[in-house]
C-alpha cells in the first residue's frame, strides 16, 4: 500500500446538506441547540428522477423505468439501511475517493445522498421485467430435425394422463402439419426479472451508464480531459460503487469500466409495450423486453455479446398468438411502484 493510502481519511458533511426532514432521512444528529437534524439523502436522487431517469409522464399515459422515487423512499425507510450507510461512510477506500474528489478537483460530494441515489438506481434495475417467448414453429421444426429424428409423440391429457405413440403415420401427420404452418407464430412462455435471464454484465452496464451520466451532468464544474466523459477518480468511484452495491464481487478495473460504459447494448432497443386487457385500463404503460426462445433457451444472456445474439432474432418478424396470456400477477408490484399516489 502506498504512503498516500496509509493516511486516514474521513467523510465530510457540508452544512448545506442538513435538513429538518427527519422522517425521510435516516442519518441524523443533534444540534448544539438540541434540535435533531438530518443529512439530505435524496437531493441527488431527485435530480436523477427529474433529469435522467427514463420516463414519459403526461395526462394521457405514464411510462417510468423501474419505480417512482417517492415509492422507493418508503421502501428504503422500512428496510432500515442504517448499517449499510454507516459502512459506506467509514470504509477506507470510500473515504479516500471522497477526499480525492475534493482535493484533486475541488468537488464536494454528499456521500449520504450518493448512497441514496445508488440504492435507487439498483432498485430500478432489479425491477425490470422480460417476457420470454415460446419456441416459434420454426424453432420447433429445427429442434425436431425431421421425421427421421422423431421416435415418438406424447400427448399430455387434461385428466393428468399421458398418451404416447410411435406410429409412423401420426408422426408424419404432425411433422407435415408443422412444416405447412406459419413458421413465425409464437406464444408467451412466462414473465421474469431481467436480472434472472441476463449475466451479471447486464446490471453492471445499466448501473455504470446511469451513475456515470449523473456524475457527468450534475458535477459540470469538474475539469475533465478533452473527450473524457469522467475523470480518472470518477471512474474509480464508479468501479467501487459496482462492488459496494452488489453488481460485482470485486472492485472492477478501469479498463473493465470502459468496456461496460462503451458497450453498444441498450436496454431500450428491445422493449415493446405489453397490453393486458382488463388489467391496464389505466394510463400506465408497461414496457417489457420480449426475448425469443432461440436466445433465452441457450442460457443466461451476456449483453457484452448482445448485439450478435439479438441481430438475427430481432430482424425476423414473428406473429404473436394473442390468445395466450402470461401470468401477469408478478407485474402488480411493478404497477404499484409506477402509479402515483
Amino acid at each position: 500500500m502506498s504512503k498516500k493510502r496509509e493516511k486516514q481519511y474521513s467523510i465530510s458533511i457540508s452544512t448545506e446538506d442538513f435538513t429538518y426532514d427527519t422522517k425521510n432521512n435516516i442519518v441524523q444528529m443533534v444540534e448544539s441547540e438540541g434540535k435533531t437534524i438530518a443529512v439530505d439523502t435524496w437531493k441527488y436522487a431527485i435530480y436523477f428522477f427529474e433529469n435522467i431517469q427514463r420516463k414519459d409522464i403526461s395526462e394521457h399515459s405514464v411510462y417510468l423505468d423501474g419505480l417512482r422515487l417517492d415509492k422507493f423512499v418508503e421502501i428504503f425507510i422500512k428496510d432500515k439501511n442504517h448499517q449499510k450507510i454507516c459502512t459506506f461512510l467509514t470504509d477506507d477506500y470510500s473515504c479516500f475517493l471522497h477526499y480525492e474528489m475534493l482535493e484533486k478537483y475541488g468537488t464536494y460530494i454528499n456521500w449520504v445522498a450518493l448512497y441514496g441515489l445508488c440504492a435507487y438506481i439498483r432498485e430500478i434495475i432489479n425491477r425490470r421485467y422480460a417476457l420470454l417467448l415460446k419456441p416459434t414453429l420454426k424453432d420447433t421444426v429445427e429442434e425436431i430435425g425431421g421425421l427421421g429424428n422423431l421416435e415418438s409423440v406424447t400427448f399430455n391429457l387434461k385428466n393428468g394422463n399421458k398418451h404416447s405413440t410411435d406410429f409412423c403415420e401420426v408422426k408424419k401427420l404432425i411433422v407435415n402439419s408443422l412444416e405447412g404452418s406459419d413458421m413465425s407464430m409464437v406464444g408467451f412462455d412466462r414473465i421474469v426479472k431481467k436480472i434472472d435471464v441476463y449475466t451479471k454484465e447486464y446490471g453492471q452496464i445499466e448501473f455504470v451508464r446511469y451513475i456515470s451520466k449523473f456524475l457527468h451532468d450534475y458535477f459540470r464544474s469538474v475539469k475533465r480531459r478533452k473527450n473524457s466523459y469522467l475523470t480518472t477518480t470518477e471512474q474509480k468511484l464508479v468501479c467501487y460503487l459496482l462492488k459496494f452495491f452488489d453488481f460485482s464481487p470485486e472492485i472492477v478495473t478501469e479498463s473493465r469500466f470502459r468496456q461496460l460504459f462503451n458497450n453498444k447494448y441498450k436496454a431500450t432497443d428491445h422493449i415493446m409495450p405489453l397490453i393486458i386487457p382488463g388489467l391496464l385500463d389505466t394510463k400506465i404503460k408497461l414496457y417489457l423486453e420480449f426475448i425469443p426462445y432461440s436466445i433465452w433457451s441457450k442460457g443466461n444472456i451476456n449483453p457484452l455479446k448482445e448485439n450478435e445474439l439479438h441481430k438475427e432474432a430481432f430482424v425476423t418478424n414473428f406473429t404473436m398468438n394473442m390468445g395466450e396470456m402470461p401470468d401477469v400477477s408478478v407485474l402488480i408490484n411493478l404497477i404499484d411502484g409506477i402509479a402515483g399516489k
